[in-house]
């Protein structure tokens, strides 16, 4: 049969990947690529080895390895990243989703959110009875849309509002809301000057994974970042670490419903601050929430009692 041996094709490749990666790392990584690249999924790879690969797939193997081995995040090499049960496209106009931003999404669906919002949280109609009000929702800085998309998809029936200073970006979140069937309203907004409409509307949930990693912090930070992911979407200056916060409080307090509440993800050196700046503007109620790491990472504030 024409073309190349899968088993021989992957010893190959993760040869040619362990000369940067770790071991275990490129074998992942060609795991990856597989599955991404061509749907060979993980069982396939493993029970199928003398499976056929045709000579186009091989040079796009080959490409993608050279892409890795110079730095290339392999999520921007596929254009493809995993968020919770999601199948997101990414590309360099937006972040890659990670881990913690999956962790906020988890904690917001598991915590205690306004009652009237019930029909959307648990589908209960029997709850709703008399209650005609709309459950809405802003992802604000949505990015690839993970959040807002994650969210849409867990919520039906609230109204989901995702905002995002670049039109890139929102192309793709749009993009990215069609292929997994999640109703989502996108609009090109700059928080920190905001025009749209949309603000002036009650709110009864607020979150944001806003730009937070200082610029003294970009020495440490891995050069697959540094030299791949959108720069605005990263950082803030050091004399203003928490400029996107203050402004999307300044929002959601005076638009929150009773009882709604703000979901941030946060620089994990900021945690005392972040409860500071919520005082300050007015809502008490705050506290920091640690990641699966046991970094604060989450801060959640929140009107009434």
């Amino acid at each position: 049969m024409i073309g190349f041996n899968l088993q021989k094709t992957k010893r190959h490749f993760t040869e040619a990947l362990a000369e940067k990666f770790p071991q275990r790392e490129a074998e992942q990584l060609m795991r990856i690529l597989l599955e991404d690249l061509f749907g060979i999924d993980w069982n396939q790879q493993l029970m199928n080895p003398d499976l056929r690969i045709d000579e186009h797939q091989h040079y796009q193997l080959s490409e993608a390895v050279k892409r890795l081995l110079a730095g290339e995040p392999v999520q921007y090499v596929t254009g493809i990243a995993r968020f919770n049960d999601l199948l997101l496209k990414v590309s360099p106009a937006v972040l890659i989703p990670r881990p913690e931003t999956e962790e906020l999404v988890q904690k917001i669906c598991t915590s205690s959110l306004p009652c009237h919002s019930c029909e959307s949280m648990c589908g209960s109609k029997e709850s709703m009875e008399g209650v005609t009000k709309k459950f809405r929702i802003w992802d604000i800085g949505t990015g690839s849309g993970c959040i807002a998309i994650a969210l849409a998809k867990q919520f039906p029936h609230a109204e989901v509002i995702a905002f995002d200073v670049s039109e890139e970006a929102l192309q793709i979140a749009k993009e990215n809301a069609k292929s997994n069937g999640a109703k989502v309203t996108f609009v090109h907004d700059n928080v920190l000057n905001p025009s749209s409409s949309y603000f002036n509307q009650p709110v009864d949930l607020v979150v944001s994974n806003p730009p937070y990693v200082c610029d003294s912090e970009r020495a440490s930070m891995e050069a697959n970042v540094l030299d791949w992911e959108p720069e605005k979407a990263l950082f803030v200056p050091d004399d203003d670490p928490l400029r996107f916060y203050r402004h999307i409080l300044a929002l959601a307090k005076k638009q929150l419903n009773p009882d709604g509440q703000v979901w941030f993800e946060i620089n994990e050196r900021m945690g005392e601050e972040m409860l500071s700046l919520c005082r300050e503007m007015g809502l008490s109620n705050a506290e920091v929430l640690v990641d699966f790491a046991g970094k604060p990472r989450f801060v959640k504030t929140w009107t009434g009692e």
